[in-house]
């Protein structure tokens, strides 16, 4: 009886310790040209394979929560898109 109460004990803890791993952090920065350095407001700033995403307000600003070893896709109208691995950065600058 002990053993099989352990393993469940063991097994809930386990649970608990994945969930806290993939805990979702977040991430701000700022969109500016690359031409002049001026802020980009609506830019599109969108975790990739999600649909979590956010747009620039008009100071080029956004915030944005994310998990762990995602990356984010930068895009604009008239603009390359841009593909960011965010690694442990707590925030991240782009110029378009």
């Amino acid at each position: 009886m002990k053993k099989i109460l352990l393993v469940k004990i063991f097994s809930v803890l386990m649970l608990v310790s994945g969930v806290a791993w993939a805990q979702d952090r977040t991430i701000s920065g700022r969109v500016t040209s690359v031409e002049d350095g001026t802020a980009l407001p609506g830019v599109n700033v969108v975790v990739k394979g999600t649909t979590n995403g956010t747009v620039t307000d008009s100071g080029g600003k956004f915030s944005l929560s994310v998990s762990t070893g995602s990356t984010l896709i930068i895009s604009f109208i008239g603009n390359v898109t841009q593909e960011i691995a965010i690694g442990e950065r707590s925030t991240i600058d782009v110029q378009l």
